[in-house]
């Protein structure tokens, strides 16, 4: 009987709390809604004594009427054709389907599952305005949620998912972050040998800068804020990984000495560049003379001056990768206002996506999970058939590709990246005087060895 009464008394206590909290907000709701009539609500309110802060209202943003699917960009995406896509998306149809699928398939970007049906955004959506502000960007993410009729928030939590699948599932097939196969790098060597005859090149490496608003440690030598990201490259303008984070600051030197890609070659060096294989870089790279093949400095020979001219063009490769992967993604060319977490991840997932945009140069090439098979097609599909002075003079037929490519190798067993690039420049140069088509390079090397231009060399 006792129990019984205790209990009674229990649930009375209860339900009396119960009441007092519900007048309690039916008064805070009541004040809040006469603030508001009158426009003037406050930070908080006295109550009992007792102080209470209310969260500011939702602000209503007008939109596209009928909200996403009204917008601009639901427009390209919908009834845009190929010139449409690949103006405003930077990629084709078919593409853009492609990573969709991916990403969909996997469950890294899915459709939102709102209460309202008119607010259910598509995962095919999101993916479009990932794209879109790639190939575009503007600082941040206000102007690109306009285009989309959707909060800035909303945007970057889109792009959080975007970096994130295509970082797990499109890496691993388009970026692998593993050597190649033997047949691969075979044909990278070979495509790197034709430019100049530069034997036993399997990579280029260099240094560029991506605008970012960031303090004093993010000024470049340039003058302006970046982050910097080291990119090694093959011969068909892919890229095989990247460093990417560091401060604007930092000099290719500074993020050579903890590259996590290095680190790797120097672990496994004939996986990854082949017997002897080594790395073209400019003069501001080295590695303490292991793998990194630099241009000889103050060049005064005529020897020197053509060995520089010839590394020049054959490193050139990475310089033309950065040119394609910047004009597809211009959000690399605006100052990025994002965290810098959140910048080197959408960087890292642009080169990604560059490697997946060359692979499918206009649908040219089906790569199906980087397959060495689509692998080789895809690079004697692209092989180059004329070296650049051929190119140049607008020549029929080119005598030195062929020639460079079955032509031997002057390089001595030694590891030291010095002696094999004095073993290089002489075989090259007697190459140059044997070669009776190539009268006009000679004697151009022999002009700017007396003019002392040895270091101003084009490719």
């Amino acid at each position: 009987m006792l129990k019984s009464a205790a209990l009674v008394l229990q649930w009375s206590q209860d339900r009396g709390r119960q009441r007092a909290a519900a007048v309690t907000r039916a008064r805070w709701q009541e004040q809040r809604r006469l603030q508001i009539q009158r426009g003037q609500l406050e930070t908080s309110l006295l109550m009992g004594g007792v102080a209470f802060s209310f969260p500011a209202p939702r602000r209503e943003v007008i939109r596209a009427e009928g909200g996403w699917r009204g917008s601009t960009l639901h427009g390209y995406l919908d009834y845009g054709d190929e010139i449409q896509y690949k103006k405003k998306f930077r990629v084709t149809r078919k593409t853009l389907e492609y990573i969709t699928e991916k990403l969909c398939s996997t469950g890294y970007v899915k459709d939102s599952l709102c209460r309202d049906p008119a607010k259910r955004v598509t995962a095919r959506y999101k993916v479009a305005c990932c794209m879109y502000y790639m190939a575009h960007g503007c600082g941040d993410y206000g102007m690109m949620a306009d285009v989309a009729s959707i909060g800035d928030s909303t945007l970057e939590a889109y792009v959080a998912e975007f970096t994130e699948g295509v970082i797990q599932v499109l890496c691993p097939i388009f970026m692998a972050q593993k050597p190649p196969s033997p047949a691969v790098l075979a044909c990278v060597r070979a495509e790197f040998k034709k430019r100049r005859g530069f034997g036993h090149i399997a990579m280029a490496v260099d240094g560029t800068h991506v605008p970012f608003r960031g303090g004093p440690d993010y000024k470049n030598y340039k003058g302006w804020t970046s982050i910097m990201a080291l990119a090694w490259v093959n011969s068909f303008y892919l890229f095989v990984d990247a460093d990417v984070g560091a401060a604007g600051r930092a000099g290719d030197n500074g993020v050579l000495k903890a590259s996590h890609v290095l680190e790797q070659i120097i672990k496994n060096p004939e996986a990854w560049l082949g017997k002897h294989g080594m790395v073209a870089a400019d003069g501001g790279a080295s590695d303490g003379g292991d793998f990194l093949l630099n241009p000889i400095p103050d060049a005064r020979e005529p020897e020197e001056c053509w060995y520089n001219f010839c590394h020049s063009s054959t490193r050139f490769f990475v310089e033309e990768t950065f040119g394609r992967w910047k004009n597809r993604f211009r959000f690399l060319l605006r100052e990025n206002h994002m965290s810098h977490k959140n910048a080197t991840r959408l960087i890292y997932v642009s080169m990604i996506l560059h490697n997946l945009c060359t692979i499918r140069k206009d649908d040219a090439v089906d790569f199906k999970d980087g397959a060495d098979a689509e692998w080789l097609e895809f690079f004697e599909t692209y092989a180059s058939m004329s070296c650049p002075s051929c190119t140049r003079k607008g020549a029929l037929h080119c005598p030195h590709v062929q020639k460079w490519k079955d032509s031997g190798d002057s390089i001595p067993l030694s590891n030291n990246a010095a002696a094999r690039r004095d073993a290089i420049k002489d075989h090259m140069w007697e190459e140059l005087c044997n070669d009776d088509t190539m009268h006009e390079e000679r004697a151009n090397m022999e002009r700017r060895a007396v003019l002392g231009h040895g270091t101003r060399w084009a490719a």
